[in-house]
């Protein structure tokens, strides 16, 4: 993964350590809930566009990378 350098302190999302401003860190986007797209269903008459997850973009410091 790409590193890049942290303009503000932030948390690791998998060790729950401090990077601190100026440190190195890579991003990687993790899906929360099904991991299936989202879809449009037919609901009363009413197209409607059904959300089966949400896509959240976490931090690594550069010990868990």
């Amino acid at each position: 993964m790409k590193m890049t350098k942290s303009r503000k302190s932030c948390k690791c999302y998998s060790c729950k350590n401090e990077i601190a401003k100026g440190d190195l860190y890579a991003k990687k986007s993790i899906r929360l809930g099904s991991s299936k797209p989202d879809s449009v269903e037919n609901i009363k008459g009413v197209a409607s566009i059904v959300s089966h997850g949400i896509t959240v973009s976490t931090k690594y410091c550069a010990a868990c990378v």
